[in-house]
């Protein structure tokens, strides 16, 4: 199983360069099935819906990584910046 992990990993990783980034999910993802633990699968989960954009999604898979490990630096780290820029409101830009 082993193995197979370190394989998706790289399969992953190499996804991820090329810029497919939903099939970068997709293969961590199935880390997680085989591995339900894994940070680092979850974190980058995270890190891929981030690059898409989908901030909630993003917000929502680091918010699984801190389930797993409440002290994941660099997870609350984006979970603090995810809610500022979700929080974020100037009247300024908006036109009543």
């Amino acid at each position: 199983m082993e193995k197979e992990i370190k394989e998706l990993f790289t399969q992953a990783t190499e996804l991820e360069t090329k810029g497919e980034f939903k099939s970068s999910i997709e293969k961590y993802k199935a880390i997680l099935e085989l591995d339900k633990t894994n940070i680092d699968a979850q974190f980058m989960i995270g890190e891929m819906h981030h690059k898409l954009g989908d901030l909630s999604a993003a917000l929502s898979a680091y918010y699984l990584t801190i389930d797993l490990d409440k002290d994941h630096k660099k997870a609350n780290v984006k979970i603090e910046m995810i809610k500022s820029i979700l929080d974020f409101f100037n009247p300024d830009l908006y036109n009543p």
